[in-house]
């Protein structure tokens, strides 16, 4: 009898033994999927209708390094003259006034000197342009040194950027740039570089780039204050996204994917340079994915939402 009674209680104790590990061992599937559910947000039609999202593919594509410099726009002195007489005498016409265009060969100024006896000595200008300055007027006494007018052709310009003296090895001769000016600060005007200072200036440590610009319609003006961005590097192939899409989760910086229907996917990324509005993905999107660029602080408060629920 001793030995059947010890023999149930030995049944027993294994018995309870097997369900206590049964509990203590939930199956690794069921925590993958609840893991894997917290990062997916689902908007009901209802919501759909009332949010604006608007979604982008991740790109491959090319990303422009630039350096930043302030800046100023000139005239192209190589398209630019000065207007003098060639011998002493009174300033007795002026032909043209300031923004005036001129031809070459045509007589801008009338100069009366003792050595021509009497005749007009005529002034003309050397190449075609507008007068962007006028120094002298009528009855005054002249010579060799004084400039009568300035002409310049409008249409090609200068844009001088002042580059610091650690950043100008890394600029080239032929190098896109771009720029933004004042009176126009939603636009940006392009030029290549075309000339790089050789001294640095004592005071700013900066050596002057020259950026020649097309300015065919006129808008830019000699004096302007300038922005310039030049393009020093240029990465090949690389996988691009709207910054727009980016919000911060806690460390991590992460977007959403928009999947199949009304179902979007939380993704930490890790990000690689960004420029002009757009960065590179190094992990956590592929190449095709639609990531959410307007609206994702939606997504990310839905999101929020669900936590503190599930607390």
């Amino acid at each position: 009898m001793k030995k059947l009674t010890a023999y149930l209680l030995l049944v027993v104790t294994l018995a309870g033994c097997g369900k206590k590990d049964e509990a203590a061992d939930p199956k690794p599937v069921a925590i993958s999927e609840a893991k894997h559910d917290e990062n997916i947000i689902t908007l009901t039609k209802e919501n759909l209708q009332h949010v604006a999202l608007k979604t982008e593919p991740a790109q491959l594509s090319s990303l422009g390094m630039t350096l930043k410099a302030a800046g100023r726009v000139s005239a192209n002195l190589n398209k630019t003259a000065k207007v003098t007489p060639t011998l002493e005498g009174r300033l007795t016409k002026l032909n043209f006034d300031l923004n005036d265009r001129v031809k070459a060969g045509d007589v801008v100024a009338l100069v009366e000197s003792p050595e021509l006896l009497g005749k007009a000595l005529e002034l003309k200008a050397s190449i075609d342009g507008v007068i962007i300055e006028r120094h002298a007027t009528a009855g005054e006494l002249v010579d060799k040194s004084k400039a009568i007018y300035t002409i310049s052709d409008p249409t090609q310009l200068w844009a001088i950027a002042e580059v610091k003296e650690r950043d100008i090895a890394a600029v080239k001769v032929g190098q896109d740039a771009a720029f933004a000016a004042l009176a126009y600060p939603e636009e940006k005007f392009h030029g290549k570089v075309v000339l790089i200072g050789n001294q640095v200036e004592a005071g700013s440590r900066t050596v002057e780039v020259r950026i020649a610009v097309d300015n065919a319609d006129g808008r830019l003006k000699p004096g302007m204050f300038a922005d310039v961005a030049i393009v020093t590097t240029i990465l090949d192939n690389v996988l691009l996204i709207p910054d727009s899409a980016l919000q911060t989760g806690g460390e991590e910086q992460i977007v959403f994917v928009a999947l199949d229907g009304n179902k979007f996917e939380k993704r930490a990324v890790k990000l690689g340079l960004e420029q002009s509005g757009r960065v590179q993905i190094l992990d956590g999107v592929k190449a095709g994915e639609n990531v959410v660029t307007d609206g994702s602080f939606i997504l990310k408060s839905e999101m929020l939402k669900g936590q503190l629920g599930e607390e």
